[in-house]
């Protein structure tokens, strides 16, 4: 896993521990990426007017008990689409869910293993790179699926014309559903084509589901679009039907 010439990459890491800051730096320092490192929002909040970053590294607990959710909303509001990773000593199934409902990525908890978190970064920064570099292709390619258009030059969903706003963990998902319409798909096999890395979590992917549902469906209680099939997984039916 020793990727060099990242094209000078740059991730933030905050953490009021000095320690772990450290530990991540030492990680990430022969790759290439350009590592930043804060320790409070005020100071974080500083950075991002001189620097954009292509990936975030966030602590939940930083002055107060749960600081890093309330930063993560606000580095939301500005970079809908740069990844978050939260790493955090909350292990709970609430802290975890809230954490990713918050607008991160990936959420790890401590103590985490220095080497599956750099594996984490780096495939996370490369799938943004490619990301990025279809975004600068000049050539359409829009997707015209049942009700759905997605404009793949500029990541965007639209529904009946209507446009609707996913994270970049939510496009992977939705861009999936839509080149695979009709078909059948247990978890196992959206958790490999979409996060395509280590262990399966039902737990993210049901959280996922329940995001997209909440802004694709008419009523997320009744779908229409994305659909489970019990005991099986899920399937998108783009008509509605």
């Amino acid at each position: 896993l020793r990727r060099k010439n990242m094209n000078n990459q740059k991730i933030l890491v905050v953490d009021d521990d000095i320690a772990i800051r450290r530990l991540i730096w030492k990680s990430l320092q022969s790759t290439g990426v350009l590592i930043y490192q804060s320790d409070s929002i005020e100071k974080t909040l500083d950075i991002m007017t001189r620097v954009t970053f292509d990936l975030f590294l966030l602590d939940i607990s930083l002055e107060y008990e749960n600081d890093g959710y309330h930063l993560a909303q606000l580095i939301r509001a500005d970079y809908p689409l740069t990844p978050i990773i939260f790493i955090s000593g909350k292990k709970s199934e609430t802290d975890i869910i809230n954490g990713l409902e918050t607008g991160a990525d990936y959420y790890i908890t401590k103590p985490f293993s220095p080497n599956l978190l750099r594996a984490q970064i780096l495939s996370t920064l490369q799938r943004m790179k490619t990301i990025q570099s279809q975004q600068s292709n000049p050539t359409s390619r829009v997707l015209k699926v049942g009700d759905f258009t997605f404009d793949k030059n500029l990541y965007q969903l639209q529904k009946r014309g209507q446009d609707i706003a996913l994270s970049s963990k939510e496009i992977q998902l939705m861009l999936f559903f839509l080149e695979n319409p009709n078909q059948v798909f247990s978890k196992e096999q959206i958790y490999a084509n979409v996060w395509n890395d280590g262990e399966m979590d039902n737990n993210l992917i049901m959280v996922y589901i329940s995001y997209l549902r909440n802004k694709i469906e008419d009523d997320s209680k009744k779908p229409r679009y994305l659909k489970t099939v019990w005991g099986i997984g899920y399937t998108f039916s783009p008509d509605g039907e």
